[in-house]
């Protein structure tokens, strides 16, 4: 899906200031997609503040993982603009495969909510969450979409929703990589990463890897060459590598099978 060409029309799609007096902003709808940012309210005493991305595909559009393949973009957020808060991460829930002319790439084919943790620089005073977000989405073409979303969490901290919205979107991320639920091995031959993996004997469904870039590194879509007694070995192309003398790179990952999923990292040996 190549954005080469459509990037140039971000600023006709760009939305306009979407202000709110609650813990979640106005939603924002354009052809495609509607926009909405949640929170829990008031941030902890530590200054974490928990969100929600709300991406409500329509009927037959899709949007981008964290790696979005070779000609894709990813979900951005940049809160530079706001007052009293300075970062923004954002978490993933488990994609899915997607293939089209372009070739394989990572993402949603369906609504998705991401979690996001914000930090609120001084708990006890005023704040203002100024979201600039940045997708792709993809139909029978791809566009590049933009909203500034606004929200002022302490002018609804007790909203039971909004609240009850943010959980439900972080219970739903992928787990904690276990015994019985991981890649075990890695290992690198030439321009092919392989990686061992355990399933669950309880595991129902495919199974598939996704890997994100790092220290250096970025993978083509893992595929699976053998399956054994306690797991699935994958292999996945090396299409960039860092320069000799870097540190060993830990790559971050999420395996799935059925609907059961987890993230972690592993190194590249």
């Amino acid at each position: 899906m190549s954005f080469a060409r459509l990037l140039v029309a971000a600023a006709a799609l760009s939305a306009s200031v979407n202000t709110s007096s609650s813990s979640s902003s106005e939603a924002h709808a354009i052809d495609g997609v509607t926009l909405r940012l949640v929170t829990t309210g008031l941030p902890d005493e530590t200054g974490r503040l928990m969100g929600a991305l709300d991406i409500r595909l329509a009927s037959g559009w899709k949007t981008y993982w964290k790696e979005p393949g070779a000609s894709g973009v990813p979900p951005q957020i940049d809160i530079g603009a706001s007052i009293n808060a300075s970062t923004a991460v954002i978490h993933f829930p488990a994609p899915a495969w997607h293939e089209d002319k372009y070739g394989a790439w990572a993402g949603y084919g369906e609504p998705v909510v991401l979690p996001i943790t914000f930090t609120v620089d001084a708990p006890d005073r005023f704040s203002v969450i100024e979201a600039d977000v940045f997708l792709g989405i993809c139909e029978t073409m791809c566009i590049p979409v933009q909203a500034r979303l606004t929200v002022e969490p302490a002018s609804a901290p007790d909203d039971p929703d909004d609240a009850a919205f943010v959980e439900a979107a972080i219970r739903a991320l992928p787990g904690e990589p276990r015994e019985t639920f991981r890649i075990d091995d890695a290992t690198l031959s030439g321009n092919v990463l392989r990686l061992k993996t355990i399933i669950p004997d309880s595991a129902s469904g495919a199974t598939a890897l996704f890997l994100a870039p790092g220290g250096g590194f970025a993978f083509g879509a893992p595929k699976a060459v053998k399956a054994g007694p306690d797991g699935i070995t994958f292999e996945a192309a090396v299409l960039s590598r860092p320069a000799d003398g870097q540190p060993a790179a830990e790559i971050s990952y999420t395996l799935t099978s059925g609907s059961a999923a987890v993230a972690g990292v592993f190194a590249v040996p």
